[in-house]
């Protein structure tokens, strides 16, 4: 099908001068192959034509982190350190099964698609119950949605005592802390057989899915675990996705285990290169900074999750001023707790503007809606990111007719400052419109809800039963925190 958008501001996503009044986009099949004024288009015919005059077009967002079995459990989670939040997060998990994956990954997608991001990276974990952990599922209600996805599954072969500096911990948790372990470490083997699997199973860009190894995080893989993602990832020419640094405890950690920084570890072992992206990336170090900006890999920032859970600031000015590319993410539902990219783009553009700080390093609206865009789709290694010919026809069409962009005077700043996803009006991923007048075009938005509620009203009494488990390994995690900081 050849179809064009006609009359539309375009932000192409290249730079802040990349703005085009009274543009035109012409769309073949699932690729670009026109963007400029409407008077220089090429002729038609075309299949259909948009009038977008009363439209502003922009590059599909690239959620660069979340987890999509954290949208069923939103708002329970406690606002307290991540070690603690994760203990009640994984138990969460622990009675789910694929239909409540499908469930939970839909009504994230969703949320994503109707707030104009086009590409997801679901850091996959669920239950040890199910096959890949219920990542198929979560695949499925993707592909059902029309939403392009990169699922990194989520690996991990050191048993949870041995992950943070807990300490002695009382007999009483003893159980709990193997049934954490349980719940997700196998043998190194095991889960490099299941990870090439996953990969043979589901990965088919095709259908929208990048399927690809994600080491839970450094300190929670043995070497042999990281080494064999990265020569999966490197050999089926994939992307590698990790958690780096996330909290202090974590940094603490790893300097006993290592005797250096994790991103070092990561890069003794010949794994830091251009397929490489690490969620959150906070506790580094200024060297850490420039192997990032030397090997071309890329952190992503989590601003709403790590504000919520206390995890600290990422060190976004300085990779900036280092040259790194930095992608943005949501994070899961169970820390954020929603899954617009909007808000993470405001946020992030915001509360790097520390009082006394230089201010000429603030992060800018242009650099954010970058991490926004094309930042991340050049992590995963997709085409996409930016409006410009040959590249994927993922777009997002908002509404100018609205408070928002009136009066119209910096497109750029008022889409990363005004804008929060009221005004999506047309979603296009890979050609196809996937979102119409601001609702979705695949997929019935109540059976969605209603599957949703079907999901959390059956799983309340375990999920009940699990939390008050969990809560039972809270005051040694709290007091492995206060000691961490010194407190």
């Amino acid at each position: 099908m050849r179809w064009c958008i006609q009359n539309a501001l375009v932000i192409s996503g290249y730079s802040q001068a990349d703005v085009i009044e009274n543009a035109c986009i012409v769309v073949e099949g699932n690729r670009i192959t026109y963007v400029g004024p409407t008077q220089w288009m090429p002729p038609g015919p075309f299949d259909k034509t948009l009038d977008a005059s009363r439209l502003i077009a922009m590059p599909g967002m690239v959620n660069a982190h979340c987890h999509s079995a954290a949208n069923l459990v939103r708002g329970i989670m406690p606002s307290k350190p991540l070690e603690i939040w994760r203990a009640y997060y994984r138990a969460s998990l622990r009675d789910m099964r694929e239909d409540d994956f499908y469930a939970s990954a839909l009504l994230g997608g969703m949320e994503m698609l109707k707030n104009g991001a086009t590409t997801v990276l679901d850091h996959f974990a669920g239950s040890a119950a199910c096959r890949f952990m219920g990542a198929g599922a979560a695949i499925q209600a993707m592909r059902d949605l029309g939403l392009r996805h990169i699922v990194s599954l989520t690996v991990t072969d050191k048993n949870y005592e041995d992950t943070i500096p807990l300490g002695e911990t009382e007999r009483s948790l003893k159980d709990e802390i193997k049934r954490m372990s349980a719940s997700e470490a196998k043998t190194t083997n095991a889960w490099l057989d299941e990870c090439a699997e996953f990969i043979d199973t589901f990965h088919a860009p095709e259908k929208l899915t990048t399927a690809c190894p994600g080491p839970s995080a450094v300190q929670r893989c043995s070497d042999p675990l990281l080494v064999g993602c990265a020569d999966i990832a490197r050999k089926k020419k994939l992307p590698l996705h990790i958690h780096l640094a996330e909290t202090k405890a974590q940094q603490v950690q790893g300097n006993s285990i290592y005797g250096r920084s994790l991103l070092q570890h990561l890069d003794g072992l010949g794994i830091v290169d251009k397929n490489l992206s690490c969620a959150h990336s906070i506790w580094i170090e200024e060297k850490d900074v420039e192997l990032f900006a030397k090997r071309g890999a890329t952190p992503v920032h989590n601003p709403a999750s790590n504000l919520r859970i206390g995890s600290g600031l990422a060190k976004v000015k300085d990779f900036l001023a280092a040259g790194v590319s930095v992608g943005l993410g949501t994070d899961g539902a169970a820390s954020n707790d929603n899954q617009n990219m909007f808000d993470a783009m405001r946020l992030a553009a915001l509360i790097h503007n520390q009082a006394g700080s230089d201010f000429n390093r603030w992060v800018s609206p242009t650099q954010t809606l970058a991490m926004a865009t094309r930042n991340g789709a050049h992590a995963f290694g997709l085409d996409c990111g930016v409006l410009a010919p040959g590249k994927l026809a993922d777009i997002v069409l908002l509404r100018r007719d609205s408070a928002a962009y009136r009066p119209m005077n910096d497109v750029i700043n008022q889409i990363v400052f005004c804008e929060n996803g009221s005004n999506v009006d047309v979603v296009i991923v890979n050609g196809e419109v996937v979102v119409e007048r601001g609702r979705l075009t695949k997929v019935d938005e109540m059976e969605v809800l209603r599957i949703a509620e079907q999901s959390r009203t059956r799983l309340a009494p375990s999920m009940q039963r699990e939390l008050a488990a969990a809560k039972t390994m809270e005051p040694a995690l709290a007091e492995m925190y206060f000691r961490v900081f010194g407190k």
